[in-house]
């Protein structure tokens, strides 16, 4: 029996527990929020940033689905004209943190306000990437299949890597 299945035991078993400890720990901010303010305003609190949440989420879903549909419009890794990289993914995090901010609690809003952020979403948007293709790279290897290296800039010549294109005259 290989550790990858022993893994993912451990991962389904934390998950619901760690849902569990966050629900605790909202609703304990919650109240130590209403002690500090009075309840009303928190509220108050929780109206606005559920309605904050449903219009960034009508918004982020809409250029989502625009994103998409001219994502598919165009060959498997080709540019896109007139989109800018990483439209899709910032659509999506957009998406995720209007959802967020949709589901009471403060550590959620914290969470939704980061993924719609422009600066910190971007910088969640390369830490997914990364781990995305951490983990597709290690499936790869792990069926036997092979990962191409990293590119090094440089032109080749003669078998030597050269990392000024004016030295190949020399």
């Amino acid at each position: 029996m290989s550790a990858q299945p022993a893994r993912r035991r451990r991962w389904t078993a934390a998950v619901p527990i760690a849902f569990v400890l966050l629900v605790v720990l909202e609703v304990w901010l919650l109240v130590q929020l209403g002690h500090v303010i009075g309840g009303g305003w928190v509220l108050v609190l929780l109206l606005a940033e559920t309605f904050g949440g449903l219009l960034v989420l009508r918004r982020a879903g809409r250029r989502a689905l625009d994103a998409f549909r001219q994502t598919a419009s165009v060959p498997f890794g080709a540019p896109v004209p007139g989109q800018e990289p990483g439209v899709v993914g910032n659509a999506v995090l957009a998406g995720l943190g209007g959802a967020l901010l949709v589901v009471p609690g403060l550590l959620s809003d914290v969470l939704g306000l980061l993924c719609i952020i422009p600066p910190t979403r971007r910088l969640l948007r390369r830490l997914f990437v990364r781990v995305v293709r951490q983990r597709v790279e290690r499936a790869v290897r792990e069926a036997g299949g092979s990962v191409p290296g990293r590119v090094v800039p440089g032109d080749v010549v003669d078998g030597e890597v050269v990392e000024d294109p004016r030295e190949l005259g020399r």
